[in-house]
C-alpha cells in the first residue's frame, strides 16, 4: 500500500527569518540572523545563510571559533567555512547533508535527518555546536524572533539550559 501525502510538492514556503539577539554571554550587542530562502517542499533542502553581526573584538575571537563548527564534518548537517565580510560581519551557512550518502526512499535514517533539518530551526544546532564544539558560553536568556516576508510571526525565551547542557566556559567578551 503506498502512502499519500496531503503535502502539493509544488507549493512554496515563502522566506523565513528568525533573529536571535545577544545569545553569547558577556556581548550582548553580537547577534545573528538565519535567512530561509524560499524552498519548494519535498526537494533537496537549500542551505540556510546565518548572518552574524557584532563589535570588531568579539567578533574576531568568534571567527576562529567557527572555523571549528565548519570542521566538524559528522552527522546529517554541516556549517559552510565563515565568510568574513567586514570586521562586524560574518556569514556561513546551514548545510543538508542528509541525501549525501543514500535517496530518502532507500533509508528510513535518511528520510528521519531530512525532516529533521527540515522542521528544526537552524538556529538550536548552530547554538548547540557554538558550545559543544567551540565552547562558547551562552548568554543565561536566548529570545528568537521568527518573522515571514517581514511580517512578525512568534517570539520566543528560553533558558540557555533548554537549548544545551552544560554551557560552554569561554566567553567572547574575554
Amino acid at each position: 500500500m503506498e502512502a499519500k501525502s496531503s503535502v502539493r510538492p509544488d507549493r512554496t514556503a515563502a522566506e523565513l527569518t528568525i533573529r536571535v539577539p545577544g545569545p553569547f554571554a558577556g556581548v550582548e550587542d553580537l547577534g545573528f540572523t538565519a535567512r530561509y530562502p524560499e524552498q519548494r517542499l519535498l526537494e533537496p533542502l537549500r542551505d540556510v545563510a546565518l548572518w552574524i553581526e557584532g563589535p570588531a573584538s568579539p567578533m574576531r575571537r568568534l571567527a576562529s571559533r567557527l572555523r571549528i563548527l565548519s570542521d566538524a564534518t559528522e552527522g546529517p548537517y554541516r556549517w559552510t567555512d565563515p565568510i568574513q565580510l567586514a570586521e562586524e560581519v560574518i556569514v556561513l551557512a546551514f548545510r543538508d547533508r542528509s541525501r549525501e550518502r543514500r535517496p530518502l526512499a532507500e533509508s528510513p535514517r535518511a528520510f528521519s535527518d531530512y525532516f529533521a533539518n527540515l522542521v528544526r530551526p537552524v538556529v538550536f544546532p548552530f547554538l548547540i555546536d557554538c558550545v559543544r564544539l567551540a565552547h562558547l558560553r551562552l548568554a543565561d536568556r536566548i529570545d528568537i524572533a521568527v518573522e515571514a516576508a517581514d511580517w512578525p510571526v512568534a517570539r520566543f525565551g528560553f533558558r540557555a539550559a533548554q537549548i544545551v547542557e552544560p554551557n560552554g566556559d569561554d566567553l567572547l567578551a574575554a
